[in-house]
């Protein structure tokens, strides 16, 4: 799943956009929009996208701002949109990764957004090989490892963590569910389903597009929450091309 963010101040632009990603893209989730300086820097700090579609002017600021203020602070891949094209070279020496004039063409959006989706790609897969494959948690016995492949459905139970095992056994933690999903974001091995359920893919047997649930080997359905419908369901669409 590609995060991507969309920053301009004409709703008609960011509307565009949108409507090309529907329409050229797959396997992304469009994380949050604006038009406004610092709202725009908050939100890339708040929601970690992978992708920022940016503009240059932008409302209390500018887009080559917002960019050089997230230089150090974040990993995000910019491609800047913009009708003025004297800002190339500053877009360059941020290391922005594309610069697309307005209006916007579909094959230049098309080209850019496939190269992007493989560098990303490429740096995810890299981050799952480098991501913890144990789980560690504290109980009353001491601290335990637990293998990811292992963990069948990780439950919150209020400010405690079920979590389930395919051998049978659970484990109880007095641990937020967000404890966790920490320690596993970076894995690809799991979904978050609801804000009560985290869980192993390959428990998975399949998807309910009108309960919107998810029904697992053993015959457990789980419910999907309206919030990550999007999210679980785009993860076994095919990938963009």
């Amino acid at each position: 799943m590609i995060r991507i963010g969309i920053v301009d101040d004409e709703e008609n632009a960011r509307r565009v956009i949108s409507k090309y990603l529907e329409r050229y893209c797959e396997n992304y989730e469009i994380v949050f929009q604006s038009e406004e300086y610092q709202e725009s820097i908050d939100a890339v700090l708040k929601h970690k996208p992978d992708l920022l579609f940016l503009d240059i002017h932008i409302l209390n600021g500018s887009g080559i701002d917002v960019a050089s203020f997230l230089k150090d602070k974040s990993n995000v891949k910019i491609i800047f949109t913009t009708a003025y094209n004297e800002y190339a070279i500053k877009a360059l020496k941020l290391k922005a990764f594309d610069y697309i004039l307005k209006p916007i063409d579909v094959e230049e959006f098309i080209d850019s957004t496939k190269r992007v989706y493989e560098e990303i790609k490429t740096e995810k897969k890299i981050e799952t090989k480098l991501a913890p494959r144990k789980i560690s948690v504290t109980t009353i016995a001491g601290t335990q490892l637990i293998d990811n492949d292992k963990v069948l459905i990780i439950k919150a139970e209020g400010s405690y963590c079920e979590i389930q095992l395919k051998e049978g056994k659970s484990i109880t933690i007095s641990k937020p569910l967000k404890f966790i999903e920490i320690q596993i974001e970076k894995s690809d091995m799991f979904i978050k389903i609801h804000k009560s359920y985290i869980i192993n893919i390959e428990n998975i047997q399949s998807l309910d597009r009108i309960t919107n649930e998810v029904l697992l080997k053993d015959g457990t359905k789980l419910p999907i929450s309206r919030s990550n419908i999007k999210n679980v369901f785009a993860r076994f669409q095919p990938k963009l091309k």
